[in-house]
C-alpha cells in the first residue's frame, strides 16, 4: 500500500512535468504558428494530473483522450509511416501504462468520510482501447515495405567491353564505378564468403578504394603510405612511406582516397614504365615503380613534385591533396584542397597537368589569369582565392576532355566581397582541354553559391539514349540532392533544366540570384515541413519544432541570415564524393544521398573577436581581427579599400553551420527518417525505378547507444555505390558496420556481412589473373582511430577503444565455386 501511494506521487510529479513542459513552449510554438497539439496535449495532462491529486477515476477518461487524438493527429501528419509515428504515440503509451496496473487502482481508495460518490473502480477499457488502436496503428506501419517502387522498367542496353581489371578510381577514366563482371550476380551472390582480409599498419584514417591491374593491387593508407598486395592472396608485395609533414587541422588531412596508374608509351626506356602516384597531404606529387615501390627518380625531384610551387606565401593546413589524381593520357592533373575558412587571398585553386614520365608542367587552368597556361612569372603567383577542385576528375579519351569540379571562394556563406570570375566559375562543372587546359565549356549548378554547395563529386562520363539517339553525357551530382545530365560534347542539357525563382531578400551587403537551376531528373531534397520535425519523444519533437518556426526557410537556397537559417539539404549533402556509380549496358544511375540539414548563423567579425579564443578557433589565427594586440580597441567598421580585393572589411558576416539535432541532448537529428537512401534513376527516361533507405539502427540511437535495432533509418553515408553486369550494386560506407549488394532491378537486399567498423570507401572488383574467379574488395578503418588521444603521450583517452597498432582493413569476397557461377 505504502509503495502504491508513493508511485501515485511520483507518476502524478512526472504528469505535471511533462504538462508544464508541453503547456509554456507548445504555447509558444503556436505563437509562433506551430501546431496547436502540444499545448493542448499539455494542458490535458496538467488535467490529468489535476484528477489523480483528487483521486477522481476520470483521470484515466482524460487521459484516454489524449491518447485517442494522438492516434488521430499522428495519421493526419504521418500518415503510416512507422518511424515518424513511433516518437509520436510510444511515450504515451508507455506513460499510460499505469493506468493498467492494480497500484493505479489502489491509489483510488480513500479513507474518512467521503461525501463524492463517484466509483472507485475506472474502466480500464478507456485506455486499454486507444491503446490497443495505437498499438495496431504501430503494426501495420511497421509492416510497410521500405522499397518505393517508381513506374519504370529496366530495359536491357548494348553492353560494355568485358573489363577484368579496376584501373580507375571509378573503374574507368569517367568514373562509371560499373564493372562489366557478371561472375557475381543476382543468383549466386548469397554464396559470397570471405577469402582474406590484410590490415594496413596504419592507424589513422582510410578512405581508399584500391586499383587492380594484372595481379597487383594498388592502395594508400592515410598519409599516402602506398602499397602494392597479391590480388590474390592479399599478401603485401611492397610498401613506400614517403617522408610526410600532414597539416594539423583536421582529420581530413590525413586522408588518402586513392592512387592513380599511369604505364609508359611503348616505346618508353626509361625508370618505371608503369607507375604508381598519389597526390599528398602536404602537397606533392610521388611516383614510384608499380613493380618495385621504388622512387621513379627521373619524375620531378627523385620522384617529388613541389605542388606548392607557384601558391605564393601560405599555410600548410591552407592547400592539400586528398583525392588522387586524373590520369589524362600521359599528363597527370590535379586539382587542390583550399582551406574552409573566414579568410581571403588563400591560395589559387588552379588545376595543374604535369607531364607523367617527367614531372615537368604541362598547362594550368588559373581561371584568374585564363590566358597564362604556364607557371607564374617569377615574384608572381596563380590567381589567390579562387575556386578550387578538391575532388576528383574525369575524362573522355576520344573528346580529350576533363570534367572538373569547382568548389566556391571564401568564405562559404558570404559573397558580398567575391570577384566577378569568382562568381562565374564556382559551383560548376567546366570542361577543360586535356591537351592545352583551356577551358571548353562549363555549367554552372548554382549562381553566386553562398550555402558551401560545391561540387564534391566525381562527373560521371555515361551514354544515354535520347529520341532514339546515343548521347554522350555526363553526370553531375550535387550537395543540393539534384543530378544534372549534360551532354558532354558541349555542355548543352540532355534533359530540360529550368531556371526558378529562389527565395530573396538577404542579409545587407550580399546579392543573390534571382534564379537558380533545376533539373528535370528525380531529385533528393524534400522540402521539410513543420510536421517533418522528430525526436525520441514528443518534448523534444516540440522543441525542434519550434527551432524550426523560429529559423527562416523557404525551402532550398534560403539565404543565410543573422537570425538563423534551415539550409536543407546541408553542406555534407545530398551528393559527396563518393558520388554515384550506373549501370553502363543499360542506362541507369545508381544513387545513395544523404537527406541531411544544417541550422547556420550568420555573426560578424567584430562579434567573432570579441569572443577571444573561441573566435580564434572560427576565424585562424592568422586573420587580421585575431592578430590585434590584446589592449587594443576593436576597430570601427569601415567601407572595404576598392583596390585591394583581399581587405578583410569586405567581409560583412561568417557563417556558422551546425548540424539540425536536438537541443536535448538526445543526439537525435531534429527531422525524421529517412536520413539517406539508394536508388535507380532510369537515365533515358527520366523515371525513378525504386528508392529505398539505407542503413539501420543497429550501431546507433539517442545518446549515441548502439540500439541494435533492424529500422531502416538511413544512415550517413560516408562514399558511393559500385554496380556490376551481374545486375548488382554494392555499398560499405553506411554507418552501421555493414556491406551490402542490392538487386538493381528491384532493390532487394541479396546479400550483406558484417564489418569490423564503419567502412568510408567504395567497393570494387575485378577478375584474378590468377585462379579466374571475381573478387570483391571492401575498406574499412580500424575503429578505433577516430577516439581522441593524449596530446602528451599520444596515447587513446576512450578506454573502450580498439587500438590494436594492425592498421585499417582490406577484406576480400569470392564464390566459392567459379565453375557453376559461369
Amino acid at each position: 500500500m505504502i509503495f502504491s501511494k508513493i508511485a501515485h506521487w511520483i507518476y502524478i510529479v512526472l504528469l505535471l512535468l511533462i504538462g508544464l513542459l508541453l503547456t509554456v513552449p507548445g504555447g509558444f510554438l503556436v505563437y509562433l504558428g506551430g501546431s496547436p497539439y502540444y499545448v493542448l496535449a499539455g494542458i490535458a495532462t496538467l488535467t490529468t494530473a489535476v484528477l489523480m491529486i483528487r483521486r477522481k477515476p476520470s483521470a484515466i477518461a482524460v487521459y484516454s483522450t489524449i491518447l485517442a487524438l494522438t492516434v488521430i493527429w499522428s495519421l493526419f501528419e504521418a500518415g503510416f509511416d512507422f518511424l515518424a509515428l513511433l516518437p509520436r504515440i510510444a511515450a504515451w503509451l508507455v506513460l499510460g501504462l499505469w493506468f493498467l496496473t492494480p497500484w493505479y487502482r489502489q491509489s483510488l481508495a480513500r479513507g474518512g468520510d467521503d461525501a463524492d460518490s463517484e466509483p472507485k473502480t475506472p474502466n480500464r477499457w478507456f485506455v486499454g482501447g486507444p491503446s490497443l488502436a495505437a498499438v495496431a496503428l504501430l503494426l501495420i506501419a511497421s509492416l510497410q515495405g521500405y522499397v518505393q517502387n517508381g513506374t519504370g522498367t529496366v530495359r536491357d542496353g548494348e553492353p560494355e567491353q568485358l573489363t577484368t581489371d579496376w584501373p580507375h578510381y571509378g573503374n574507368t577514366a569517367g568514373g562509371t564505378r560499373f564493372a562489366a563482371i557478371e561472375q557475381i550476380n543476382t543468383e549466386t551472390v548469397g554464396d559470397l564468403r570471405e577469402i582474406w582480409r590484410y590490415r594496413t599498419g596504419v592507424e589513422e584514417d582510410f578512405k581508399a578504394t584500391p586499383l587492380a591491374i594484372g595481379d597487383r593491387l594498388y592502395l594508400c593508407a592515410a598519409l599516402n603510405v602506398m602499397i602494392a598486395l597479391d590480388a590474390e592472396t592479399g599478401e603485401e608485395v611492397w610498401r613506400h612511406t614517403p617522408d610526410i609533414t600532414p597539416p594539423d587541422n583536421h582529420q581530413y588531412a590525413i586522408t588518402c582516397r586513392g592512387v592513380a596508374y599511369h604505364q609508359a608509351p611503348e616505346d618508353y626506356e626509361g625508370q618505371c614504365p608503369t607507375r604508381i602516384v598519389t597526390a599528398t597531404v602536404d602537397a606533392s606529387l610521388i611516383a614510384v615503380d608499380a613493380e618495385t615501390g621504388e622512387p621513379c627518380e627521373d619524375f620531378g625531384a627523385n620522384g617529388i613534385v613541389n605542388l606548392r610551387e607557384g601558391m605564393g606565401e601560405h599555410l600548410r593546413k591552407e592547400y592539400y591533396h586528398t583525392s588522387p589524381p586524373l590520369v589524362a593520357g600521359d599528363n597527370l592533373v590535379v586539382g587542390g584542397l583550399v582551406l574552409d575558412s573566414q579568410d581571403l587571398g588563400l591560395p589559387s585553386g588552379v588545376v595543374r597537368a604535369f607531364d607523367a614520365m617527367s614531372g615537368e608542367l604541362a598547362w594550368a587552368w588559373d581561371l584568374g589569369n585564363p590566358d597564362n597556361r604556364g607557371a607564374p612569372e617569377e615574384g608572381e603567383t596563380y590567381t589567390p582565392g579562387t575556386p578550387n577542385v578538391w575532388s576528383i576528375m574525369s575524362y573522355d579519351p576520344e573528346l580529350d576532355l576533363i570534367y572538373a569540379p569547382t568548389g566556391n571562394a571564401n568564405p562559404d556563406y558570404f559573397g558580398g566581397a567575391r570577384r566577378p570570375f569568382d562568381d562565374e566559375w564556382s559551383s560548376a562543372i567546366v570542361a577543360i582541354d586535356g591537351s592545352t587546359g583551356e577551358a571548353r565549356w562549363r555549367f554552372q549548378t548554382v549562381h553566386h553559391d553562398i550555402w558551401d554547395y560545391d561540387l564534391p563529386a566525381q562527373p560521371v562520363l555515361v551514354d544515354v539514349t535520347r529520341d532514339g539517339e546515343r548521347v554522350p553525357s555526363v553526370v553531375v551530382p550535387t550537395k543540393m540532392g539534384e543530378i544534372f545530365l549534360l551532354d558532354r560534347r558541349d555542355g548543352t542539357p540532355v534533359f530540360p533544366i529550368e531556371e526558378r525563382p529562389v527565395p530573396q531578400d538577404p542579409e545587407i551587403g550580399e546579392y543573390l540570384s534571382p534564379t537558380q537551376p533545376f533539373s528535370s531528373l528525380p531529385n533528393f531534397h524534400p522540402y521539410r515541413h513543420e510536421r517533418d520535425m522528430w525526436g525520441l519523444t514528443p518534448i523534444d519533437q516540440m522543441v525542434c519544432r519550434i527551432e524550426y518556426r523560429m529559423m527562416r526557410y523557404e525551402g532550398m537556397y534560403t539565404p543565410p541570415t543573422r537570425g538563423g537559417t534551415l539550409i536543407a539539404p546541408g553542406n555534407f549533402g545530398g551528393f559527396n564524393w563518393g558520388s554515384v556509380s550506373v549501370d553502363a549496358d543499360n542506362g541507369l544511375l545508381v544513387a545513395a544521398p544523404m537527406l541531411l540539414a544544417h541550422r547556420l548563423l550568420l555573426i560578424t567579425p567584430e562579434q567573432i573577436a570579441e569572443a577571444g579564443p573561441r573566435g580564434a578557433l572560427l576565424l585562424g589565427e592568422q586573420h587580421p581581427a585575431v592578430r590585434m594586440d590584446e589592449d587594443a580597441p576593436m576597430p570601427e567598421p569601415r567601407e572595404p579599400r576598392a583596390d585591394d580585393p583581399y581587405d578583410h572589411a569586405r567581409i560583412r558576416y561568417f557563417g556558422l553551420p551546425m548540424p539540425f539535432m536536438s537541443r536535448l541532448g538526445t543526439m537525435t537529428p531534429c527531422f525524421e527518417p529517412p536520413w539517406s537512401r539508394i536508388a535507380v534513376i532510369d537515365l533515358n527516361t527520366q523515371e525513378l525505378l525504386w528508392s529505398r533507405p539505407v542503413g539501420s539502427m543497429r550501431d546507433s540511437g539517442p545518446f549515441n547507444m548502439r540500439l541494435g535495432l533492424p529500422f531502416q533509418v538511413g544512415t550517413a553515408v560516408r562514399a558511393g555505390t559500385m554496380t556490376t553486369r551481374g545486375g548488382l550494386t554494392f555499398i560499405s560506407s553506411t554507418m552501421d558496420r555493414t556491406v551490402r549488394a542490392f538487386d538493381l532491378r528491384t532493390g532487394e537486399v541479396r546479400w550483406s556481412a558484417d564489418l569490423p567498423g564503419h567502412g568510408q570507401a567504395t567497393p570494387m572488383t575485378y577478375v584474378s589473373e590468377r585462379s579466374g574467379r571475381q573478387i570483391l574488395i571492401v575498406t574499412v578503418p580500424n575503429p578505433s582511430w577516430r577516439y581522441p588521444r593524449d596530446p602528451a603521450t599520444g596515447e587513446y583517452l576512450d578506454s573502450q577503444s580498439i587500438r590494436d597498432g594492425e592498421g585499417g582493413y582490406v577484406i576480400a569476397y569470392a564464390l566459392d565455386d567459379v565453375n557453376e557461377s559461369q
